[in-house]
């Protein structure tokens, strides 16, 4: 309208024009009261937006609205499980959860979640929240004016959190200033502005700026929810696995197996020993080498004699000879034995034209003969000293060549040589032999090679226990899967496991027990 109609129109036309205007100017002072809360959300969006981990996000939004709303402190806390962990406060590098202030912060923030609902301190006169844990920590750390708002997320999944008491509440915000200036509604219209702007960046960086096992148990987790619902869901999980476990172990068959470590031996055993007294002076043999005895060396040697190809291609003779000792003292009483022997018999010899003398003859000549003895036993403790294989087989055991210049005692263990087939030794505990019978049958895996079982049968039982590593066992021998000679030696170790007869899986897991119970209470 013109001011000429103004005028014209009268005083009454002139009033109704005012208060246009005044509802104009208020129109305009609302919305730009709103563009001041949009562009300030937006600021605080943008400095969440930047950071790429959730740690640097929450603490620049933090820092953000400490400084745009001249906060004492800005502090964000997370649900997890029952309750609220702060993140991240304003201004803090390092939360520590000792700290009281840190406890009431999120006494606060857990006040808030708990009613989902905006909680401030001091309180509006018509307020129906509780407000106990807000007053605490205003009280205590300040005097500060204290806001807690919830942060809530949308429902990816129709079934995740529907029935909890948080509902959608996944974390909460507080903000603490000086009591001359408490938060009005302007502001806390901008604050509920802001705060769903940044819940869904920052939502989705604290869920993905995890470490895989995280997001695999988050994935898990929400998987289940789907099917047996969101609430309790690991507690459902785990009575189904439990009640699917007993089922089973209750009725289901499975064959109840003895277990007990095994060791691969010869069938047969040769120990060679020291002969003599001596020092060690050589070693030939090692263990795993072929040996001969004196006697099928030899016929190796004929062999290479008759054939005419012998000097170019001989035929390789295995060792018969494992060690030798050392002879020097010996050969040195051999020498002196023979020397006393000659000069016995020159006595004699001089002393045998008289008759008179012939007794002292007599004593040269017994002296010879006990010369004589000791030369043969001289020569013989030589010959001893040359250790040599009696049969043909394969050396088991004897690493002697560290051990060469060392002196040995007569009977001293130097070799183990075996011959035939192998065999498994199995060490049963004794509360577990009876179940095993001769002939039952059974499959052991080698510790070098557990990719290849051996299936075995029990040859024989030892009646008399044994202690072996302070248990006692009872020596089972088995005989071995014919191929497995190919490729096992004699000395592997594993694991055997004895197949006795079909139980249910709750009596097989649960025998060692029941036994020990028994024992204990003499039932």
């Amino acid at each position: 309208m013109t001011s000429f109609n103004v005028m014209a129109g009268g005083r009454a036309q002139v009033l109704v024009d005012e208060q246009q205007l005044q509802q104009l100017q208020a129109e305009l002072s609302r919305r730009g009261n709103e563009l001041e809360r949009l562009k300030a959300a937006m600021e605080t969006l943008g400095a969440v937006n930047t950071p790429a981990h959730f740690v640097a996000a929450a603490m620049a939004l933090c820092n953000e609205l400490a400084s745009r709303w001249k906060a004492e402190r800005v502090g964000i806390g997370f649900l997890k499980g029952r309750y609220v962990r702060l993140r991240a406060l304003s201004h803090t590098e390092k939360i520590t959860r000792s700290m009281q202030l840190v406890l009431d912060i999120e006494s606060a923030m857990e006040e808030c979640l708990d009613q989902d609902v905006e909680v401030l301190f001091p309180p509006p006169k018509d307020a129906s929240f509780v407000y106990r844990a807000a007053e605490s920590l205003a009280g205590q750390h300040g005097p500060n004016a204290v806001i807690s708002l919830p942060l809530r997320r949308e429902r990816k999944h129709l079934k995740e959190r529907a029935d909890e008491r948080f509902g959608n509440v996944v974390a909460v915000l507080t903000l603490e200033r000086k009591t001359d200036k408490p938060f009005n509604l302007q502001e806390i219209e901008a604050l509920r502005l802001t705060c769903d702007l940044f819940t869904s960046r920052l939502m989705d960086l604290y869920e993905h700026d995890r470490w895989l096992g995280a997001k695999a148990l988050i994935a898990t987790r929400r998987s289940l929810a789907w099917a047996v619902g969101a609430k309790h869901t690991w507690a459902k999980v785990a009575a189904i696995a439990v009640a699917g476990f007993l089922a089973f172990a209750i009725f289901k068959d499975g064959m109840y197996r003895v277990e007990a470590p095994f060791e691969v031996q010869m069938m047969k055993k040769q120990i060679i020993a020291a002969n003599i007294p001596s020092y060690l002076k050589s070693v030939n043999a090692e263990v795993n080498d072929v040996v001969f005895c004196p006697e099928t060396a030899q016929a190796f040697t004929d062999l290479n004699s008759t054939l005419p190809l012998a000097p170019v291609v001989a035929v390789p003779v295995p060792k018969t000879v494992l060690a030798e000792l050392s002879t020097t003292d010996l050969k040195s009483s051999l020498q002196k034995a023979e020397h006393d022997l000659q000069q016995a018999l020159l006595n004699a010899k001089n002393k045998l034209p008289d008759d008179k003398k012939l007794g002292d003859v007599n004593i040269y000549l017994e002296e010879a003969e006990s010369h004589r003895a000791e030369i043969q036993f001289y020569k013989h403790q030589i010959e001893m000293a040359t250790i040599t294989s009696p049969i043909d087989g394969i050396v088991t055991s004897g690493e002697m060549r560290t051990k060469i210049g060392i002196p040995v005692k007569e009977s001293d263990e130097l070799f183990q040589i075996g011959e035939g087939g192998i065999r498994a030794e199995l060490s049963v505990p004794e509360d577990e032999i009876s179940e095993i019978k001769k002939g039952s049958a059974g499959t052991l895996k080698a510790t070098a090679f557990p990719d290849r079982p051996v299936h075995f049968t029990v040859e024989r039982i030892n009646p008399v226990a044994t202690v072996s590593a302070g248990k006692n066992v009872f020596k089972v021998r088995a005989t071995l899967d014919p191929a497995a000679s190919a490729w096992m030696k004699p000395g592997v170790e594993g694991l055997s496991k004895t197949d006795v007869e079909k139980h249910k899986y709750g009596w097989i897991w649960t025998r060692r027990m029941v036994n020990w119970v028994r024992m204990k209470l003499w039932m």
